[in-house]
């Protein structure tokens, strides 16, 4: 299916007068096979030339050394572009740079009509796209049509902009699916559901799915894994030699996936024997079959009381009865919360429950809806509030903060909003310079233009420019969405270190489950536009837990959890109620050699 040899990809720069400045190794020798029904993944660190490479494939770039063959076509002849574009179809990390259409229909219907697919067969193609995708729940093509019509593009969510965008590649049924980042704005159980899609795509049709994730735990879907460093690939094979090797993963950036790196604590106590298991469910048939007596009948999931905290209301944000509308679709129903000051909240439920939308209340970036909203007493809803006073207490980062961006260099970008706001410009000087460093980049940086930034740089720019405004409430939606392990756990302990040294508020809106129960002090859980959980991690994952056969709720509770839940419903008297991994694998511990 796709043959690549000694490929080399470089960027260059030009000044206005189109003189080369730099030039940036992007790629550089890598060879790479693909089988048809072959499952691919391609990890590596934010920069290592992933995207670049995707991007090769769908002859969205043309490398300048090298062979490239896709479905028998040289991709370096440009006679050849439609044919590998009708072959190879691509899902970007941003939605918005894929969308086109107004309404979500028309959207998927775009390639397909683009590639000639006959008015007769479209339509039948788009319907089955959208159930796929998960846009739709419908089975009757006529209430598909009619539910997909009425959704308009713009009164869409991050993670369902994302499904239209996988649904219009589906519609064109190519022979290959690129993922680049695809599943990163998704919530945990729509992720699932699109693997789930892709295994089913590739094992039963046998379309080539390649796979590029920053998500160690994606990676084990994968029958072969290509790991990329600096433009080279550093790392090849199937998962059994690629996660055998932590100490090397580490030095590229990357990380074990959360259940390996549980199953490595249980074989290290030699409590379980077999270094070959990939899942929760291995991990429990495994402990079941070493250890059967410590398995009995009738243990049961043990109640919890989900205690609430006591809020100051004049040092806190509160939601009473809010409720928000975009045209005809409902995003909040009624929703009270008070998060008070100095707490680390995490906003957490399926793509689409209206977090995002929560949140902009708080800056008043929504606002005249049914309910009310208040900061530190601050009416955000009264039009005769201190706007600037408002925002300069609460600092928003947005879902893709890179977008915040749009000075000539970093530090012009991080001294604007003080400068704005009627500080001296000594004064602001000194909070650009204070910021910069508060998120974790150098000196060096400050004359660095935006455009020359990686990704993670971009966030920790636009994190900085609000810093310098010295909030009290800092908002972040996805802050740690497409971050590679080793961006993303510095992006955490930045944001860990501005709650509990500088003493900021934290309010943030995240998928990465695993993030939440490690760093927030209390997690609330949207659903369908209301609150469904909302207490301690402990307690909020362990009340979804107590539901799970009932529940229609769409989002999972962390690794640890999942695996000493499961154990206690097949038998073993584990307690549960804990998300952190070493107290959970001392209470199977302490299961398994109660003595």
């Amino acid at each position: 299916m796709i043959k690549i040899r000694d490929l080399t990809f470089e960027y260059f720069d030009r000044d206005e007068e189109g003189y080369l400045t730099d030039m940036i190794n992007a790629i550089r020798g890598i060879n790479f096979d693909a089988k048809k029904g072959d499952f691919i993944a391609v990890a590596g660190k934010n920069g290592s030339g992933k995207s670049t490479f995707a991007k090769i494939l769908n002859r969205l770039l043309v490398p300048i050394e090298g062979t490239v063959v896709i479905g028998g076509k040289d991709a370096l002849e440009e006679e050849n572009t439609i044919d590998i574009r009708k072959m190879v179809g691509m899902v970007f990390q941003n939605p918005d740079d894929q969308i086109i259409g107004s309404v979500v229909s028309e959207d998927v219907a775009f390639g397909a009509e683009n590639i000639s697919v006959p008015q007769s067969e479209l339509w039948d193609r788009v319907f089955t796209a959208v159930e796929q995708a998960g846009l739709c729940v419908s089975s009757k093509k006529k209430g598909v049509l009619k539910e997909t019509a009425s959704k308009r593009i713009n009164e869409l969510s991050g993670g369902e902009k994302q499904k239209v965008a996988i649904a219009g590649v589906l519609a064109m049924k190519p022979e290959c699916i690129v993922l680049d980042e695809s599943t990163s704005m998704l919530d945990p159980k729509s992720r699932l559901e699109i693997l789930r899609l892709m295994k089913e795509l590739n094992e039963e049709q046998g379309i080539t799915i390649i796979m590029i994730t920053h998500m160690m735990e994606e990676l084990l879907w994968a029958d072969n894994i290509y790991i990329m460093h600096q433009g080279k690939l550093a790392m090849k094979g199937r998962k059994e030699s690629i996660f055998s090797n932590e100490d090397k993963l580490i030095e590229l950036g990357l990380e074990l996936p959360e259940v390996i790196k549980i199953r490595n604590k249980l074989l290290q106590l030699g409590l379980i024997k077999d270094q070959y298991i990939y899942d929760v469910d291995g991990l429990v048939r495994r402990l079941k079959k070493e250890h059967p007596t410590s398995f009995y009948l009738d243990t049961g999931l043990e109640e919890i009381n989900n205690e609430q905290p006591k809020i100051n209301p004049v040092n806190a944000v509160l939601f009473n009865e809010l409720s928000f509308s975009y045209g005809r679709k409902t995003i909040l129903k009624d929703i009270s919360l008070s998060i008070g000051k100095g707490e680390y909240v995490a906003i957490v439920g399926k793509t689409g429950s209206g977090k995002s939308t929560l949140l902009q209340h708080i800056p008043a970036l929504l606002r005249n809806e049914p309910g009310s909203v208040y900061v530190d007493g601050m009416d955000v809803m009264d039009k005769t509030t201190d706007i600037q006073k408002l925002r300069c207490k609460t600092g928003y980062v947005f879902q893709y903060p890179e977008q915040q961006l749009f000075a000539k260099n970093v530090y012009e970008d991080v001294v604007f909003g003080p400068r704005n706001v009627g500080i001296s410009e000594v004064e602001a000087e000194k909070r650009a310079y204070e910021s910069i460093k508060l998120v974790g980049l150098s000196d060096e940086i400050y004359d660095t233009p935006i455009s020359k930034l990686s990704g993670g740089q971009k966030r920790r720019v636009a994190l900085a420019g609000v810093l310098a405004m010295q909030p009290e409430y800092l908002i972040l939606d996805e802050p740690v969405a497409g971050l590679d392990p080793e961006g993303k756990e510095n992006m955490l302990q930045i944001i860990n270190s501005l709650h509990k040294d500088a003493g900021i508020t934290i309010i943030m809106v995240s998928h990465d489950i695993e993030s939440v129960a490690r760093f927030a002090d209390r997690v609330v859980v949207l659903d369908e536009g209301q609150i469904k959980y909302n207490g301690i991690p402990e307690q909020v994952f362990y009340q979804k837990a107590l539901e799970e056969d009932s529940s229609k709720d769409v989002w999972e509770i962390p690794v640890m959890m999942q695996l000493l839940v499961k154990l206690r419903k097949e038998g073993m008297p584990v307690d549960c109620k804990t998300v952190d991994v070493n107290q959970g694998i001392s209470n199977i511990k302490a299961a398994v050699m109660p003595y």
